[in-house]
């Protein structure tokens, strides 16, 4: 997920969106709901007892509303069946799902305008954030870890905090970025993990996304042994990728493979084309081994602006999976197709 930074403190961000959350009233949907789709795009509306709810439609609402028909599916899947019945049957199938559910809408008005800003269930929780940061940032303290003074915030307007993580001295280190939930039902606060590995002697770093733990607002998880379980987590996760690292190198590259790789590749000729050039400088610094080629990958991900968003971020994602596995098992992995009939990364 891109983030975008923002010029601000913790502090500043937080008590901005606990402010506008003080604003946010709730309505149990205990009664009949009419469902239909606005005039102008994107727009639901929810009319329950003669009072009207308005919605965008993101793929964030989508998955709230459409988990009351297609329980236990992820968000493309959901989206995907959302689109299928759009222009069919949706409305009648949302109003039966929601007529007198005892799900709760979360709205806020403006300009006389009520505005959908989640649905939860009759159990949600509310936290505050400013209170979840205290705990947390006393845990992580404890464990030498220290808000940088980054903020920067998720499309959905989510504040992301980065922290400092001590001990950045081996060739594997940790990032830390704590997401700080919203109040509407869809959004959990998350500490976000990613290793950072030294890339050749360039000095430049690759970093790849460890690990998520989520804190749920029906969880009753002590936030203290939530944070102090993940650092253990991540921390322990080290260890082992400075063992994968180890093994990597010590295999030596059966090009045969790599051939068979670079031709499924979904990429354009010129990012190919870029692939074996970083390749032979790769080659040249740390051998002609498994590692170098996931350094190759990874590099182009993190550092190549001439390359499209979304391609560094698919060969970032197939550098750190060539650390994660051996190149045999990537090269000869089936294809997966998304939702849309595309190839992912492999044809």
């Amino acid at each position: 997920m891109r983030l975008r930074n923002t010029a601000t403190t913790a502090e500043q961000a937080l008590n901005s969106l606990i402010e506008f959350e003080s604003t946010v009233k709730t309505f149990p949907m205990l009664h009949s709901v009419s469902v239909r789709l606005a005039t102008q795009p994107n727009i639901i509306i929810l009319s329950i007892n003669g009072l009207d709810f308005f919605g965008r439609i993101d793929s964030k609402l989508i998955h709230q509303l459409g988990s009351n028909l297609w329980p236990y599916r992820s968000r493309v899947e959901t989206e995907s069946i959302w689109n299928r019945h759009l222009h069919t049957d949706l409305c009648s199938l949302l109003s039966n799902a929601l007529s007198h559910s005892g799900s709760v809408l979360r709205y806020y008005e403006n300009l006389g305008t009520r505005w959908i800003y989640g649905v939860t269930s009759n159990g949600f929780i509310e936290m505050n954030q400013m209170h979840f940061r205290t705990i947390l940032s006393n845990e992580l303290i404890k464990q030498g870890i220290s808000p940088s003074g980054k903020i920067s915030h998720t499309p959905y307007g989510e504040v992301v905090e980065s922290f400092s993580v001590p001990g950045q001295q081996s060739q594997v280190g940790l990032v830390c970025k704590v997401l700080y939930g919203r109040n509407n039902g869809y959004s959990s606060y998350r500490l976000n993990w990613g290793r950072f590995v030294l890339v050749c002697s360039n000095g430049l770093t690759d970093f790849r996304n460890v690990t998520r733990d989520r804190w749920l607002h029906t969880n009753n998880v002590d936030i203290s042994d939530f944070v102090s379980g993940s650092v253990s987590d991540a921390y322990n996760h080290l260890s082992l990728v400075e063992k994968q690292i180890a093994d990597a190198q010590s295999r030596a590259l059966n090009h045969s493979l790599l051939d068979q790789l670079l031709t499924r590749l979904v990429f354009a000729r010129a990012t190919k084309d870029r692939i074996l050039t970083r390749l032979d400088h790769e080659f040249r610094d740390t051998g002609s081994n498994e590692w170098s080629v996931s350094q190759a990958l990874t590099y182009l991900g993190q550092h190549e602006k001439a390359i499209p968003l979304r391609v560094q971020d698919d060969l970032t994602r197939l550098g750190s999976s060539l650390l994660d596995h051996t190149l045999e098992h990537v090269a000869t992995a089936p294809a997966t197709i998304d939702s849309s009939g595309f190839y992912d990364i492999l044809r």
